[in-house]
C-alpha cells in the first residue's frame, strides 16, 4: 500500500477502523511468521531427539561390549 491510499482510507472511514484493520494484518502477518519458526523449531527437536536415542543405542552397546 501506499501512503495516498492510506491517507484516503482515513479520510474515509476514520483512524480507529484504519487501526484495527492495520492491527488484525500485523498480527496475522505474525502469526504466519511463528508458526513457521515452530515448525523449524519442532524439526530441529525431533533430530535432536533421534541423535539423542542413537547415541544412547552407542553407548549402551559399548557398555555391554
Amino acid at each position: 500500500m501506499d501512503m495516498q491510499t492510506i491517507l484516503q482510507a482515513v479520510g474515509t472511514v476514520g483512524f480507529p477502523i484504519v487501526a484495527c484493520a492495520a492491527m488484525f494484518w500485523l498480527n496475522y502477518k505474525t502469526g504466519q511468521q511463528h508458526r513457521e519458526e515452530m515448525k523449524q523449531m519442532t524439526d530441529a527437536v525431533n533430530n535432536n531427539t533421534q541423535a539423542i536415542i542413537k547415541l544412547t543405542a552407542e553407548l549402551e552397546g559399548k557398555q555391554n561390549g
